[in-house]
């Protein structure tokens, strides 16, 4: 098993649970590309997944911060 630093994760995405749960969603995404094209993947696919994710080439996006950045928003627009 690949050992990943916790804090190269959590500084992307501060809760560790939120940020198991988007790795899984692309291991899964890697795994159903790679039985479509039918290609063997260098690794084990959790790994990549976890490489993917702390090179920032995972969409991410909390819908939560979202919505309170268009809240925000606004609510500027309103003021001017």
């Amino acid at each position: 098993m690949t050992y990943i630093p916790r804090h190269k994760v959590t500084k992307l995405i501060p809760n560790k649970f939120e940020a198991i749960k988007i790795a899984a969603l692309e291991a899964r995404r890697l795994n159903e590309r790679a039985r479509t094209y039918n290609v063997a993947l260098p690794g084990k696919i959790t790994t990549l997944a976890v490489d993917r994710l702390i090179a920032g080439k995972v969409e991410y996006y909390d819908i939560k911060e979202r919505a309170r950045q268009a809240r925000l928003e606004r609510e500027q627009e309103g003021e001017e």
